[in-house]
Formats: C-alpha cells, structure tokens, sequence
C-alpha cells in the first residue's frame, strides 16, 4: 500500500502559532504544488498503453481552469486584505514617528527643501536664518524665561 510521507510537505511540521494569513498563503502554496504533482502524474501517464491522451490533456486542462479559479478568488480577497492591514500599519508607524520625531526638525526639512529649491534654479520660498541666530535668540528667550521665575526682589525704601 503506498503512503504519502513521501509527497508530504515540510510545511506541515511547523510551528502551529502561525498567523492565519501566514496558514491562507500556506494553504494556497499546498494547492498549487499538489495540482503540479497531479498534472505531472497525469503527463506521465500519456506514454502508458491503452490511454487516451485527448482524455488526458482535457484532465489537464479543466485541473488547470481550477487551480486558476481557487488562485483568483484567494488572491483577490488576500489583495484587499492585504491593502487594509497595509493602511492601518502605515497609521501606526506615521503615529510612531510623530511621537519621536523632534518637532524642530521641520526647519532642517524646510532647509532641505530650498536647498533642493536652489540647485533646480527655482526661487526661495522661505528665508532660513543661519543657526548662530537661532541660538542666540534661544539663549535670550531662555534668560528671560529664568529671570521671570526668580521672586520679585524687595525693593529699598
């Protein structure tokens, strides 16, 4: 009696907290690798004595009109799937990066941006203060910050 160890696939021995995608994509790769091993049996069997090869290639090709019946209608649901969890994925990640990303680093893109801007011959959209200026202005912004958290001093009378 023959067995199918020997046509069993490795993908059965996996792990078995797989995603259900991962078992969908799985389970259509098992499709289509057992209806090669169909129609090439099928093909095999051409050279046998006694079979009628019109019979035989119309076999191969209603199992062919099958498989890409199955392959279409899985690949068009796994399509819309996939577009749905690729939306939402691409939410989180913009979410990540919102969160860490610092919130000046918009003035190095806008400085970028004209620097681009400038190489194509196109004229500047915004004025970038040189980064000393920035600084200095920081540091007077935060002395101020600084002496209006100092209590107020008694005056002399």
């Amino acid at each position: 009696m023959a067995t199918n160890e020997s046509i069993r696939s490795p993908l059965h021995t996996q792990p078995s907290g797989r995603s259900p995608k991962l078992r969908i994509y799985e389970s259509l790769f098992l499709l289509n690798e057992g209806v090669d091993h169909v129609i090439a049996l099928l093909r095999g069997m051409e050279n046998l004595p006694l079979i009628d090869k019109e019979s035989l290639q119309s076999a191969v090709v209603e199992i062919e009109e099958v498989r890409c019946d199955v392959n279409a209608d899985f690949t068009e649901k796994l399509a819309d799937s996939e577009r749905f969890d690729e939306g939402r994925l691409w939410k989180q990640r913009r979410d990540f990066e919102k969160k860490w990303r610092d919130p000046d680093d918009v003035y190095i893109d806008v400085q970028r941006r004209e620097e681009e801007r400038k190489k194509q011959g196109l004229p500047p959209r915004l004025g970038v203060l040189p980064h000393s200026v920035v600084v200095e202005e920081e540091q007077k912004w935060e002395a101020k910050q600084e002496r209006k958290k100092e209590p107020p001093r008694k005056r002399r009378t």
